[in-house]
């Protein structure tokens, strides 16, 4: 059986802590995880958000002795979780896609669940904290609370009934994430949002899929302060995209609408 090929794309903004661990994995682990849910991992996209630490200097290094790590320097400041994701997707050579954070909250051993919501005629499935079935460990009260609160919200705003919008795990042939992703106009950390709305609008087919996530209490996200500009964003986004004439483009499918 001829494994369809995945890009792992990961943006990456000043990340000098959390990214020797992310390229053990990658040098080490990944290969074969990836390889049990049916692709084959051809590379991963890192792409450097316009860091002002040694994330760059570190990313160099690694890829001389990794030939599956590919990083990307796009910009030269920070513009953003949804450019840096754009511009890995532009860049990424594989018939599907992958996004993921840098700290892997969302381990590649879930994978192979995302996989099975496409085997089973989904077109984009992602990673969710709030579906029935997922475990979520050591993640605060607040953030769980402000979460609920967030995605109720955005439900309310844009019609989607998706209940995580903003696990960072989501799985896509890599034609349809460029489509997507083209008309990008959230660059930040709302373009999760924005992606789901232009997929819904597009007609595909968006599984939910319950993974495990495993919070960081590294992580340098402000809760409240995101969470405000995301809701501002996203109100943004959701009246111009309601704005519009609903003119569905088709839908990017591989030649064979299936992963293996």
């Amino acid at each position: 059986m001829t494994l369809k090929t995945l890009s792992l794309v990961v943006p990456a903004y000043n990340e000098e802590a959390r990214l020797p661990t992310l390229l053990a994995t990658l040098a080490g682990s990944a290969p074969g995880v990836v390889a049990a849910a049916g692709f084959e991992l051809v590379e991963a996209v890192i792409v450097d958000d316009g860091s002002r630490d040694d994330t760059a200097a570190i990313l160099e290094r690694a890829a001389g002795a990794d030939p599956l790590l590919r990083p990307v320097s796009a910009f030269d400041g920070n513009r953003g979780k949804g450019a840096a994701v754009a511009a890995g997707v532009e860049r990424a050579n594989g018939d599907y896609v992958l996004i993921a954070d840098v700290d892997l909250s969302t381990p590649l051993e879930e994978l192979g669940k995302l996989s099975a919501a496409l085997h089973d005629g989904a077109d984009v499935a992602i990673g969710s904290r709030a579906a029935t079935g997922a475990v979520v460990e050591r993640g605060p009260v607040h953030r769980k609370l402000l979460g609920k609160a967030f995605n109720g919200t955005v439900r309310l705003l844009t019609g989607l009934q998706v209940r995580d919008t903003q696990c960072g795990f989501k799985l896509l042939p890599a034609p349809l994430a460029r489509q997507l992703l083209a008309g990008q106009t959230c660059p930040g950390f709302a373009f999760d949002v924005e992606l789901l709305m232009r997929a819904q609008r597009a007609g595909a087919r968006i599984a939910e899929v319950p993974v495990v996530y495993v919070h960081d209490p590294h992580s340098r996200v402000q809760v409240v302060s995101a969470s405000y500009r995301m809701l501002t964003d996203v109100a943004g986004l959701s009246y111009r995209l309601r704005r519009r004439a609903a003119q569905r483009a088709p839908l990017a499918r591989l030649p064979a609408d299936d992963p293996d």
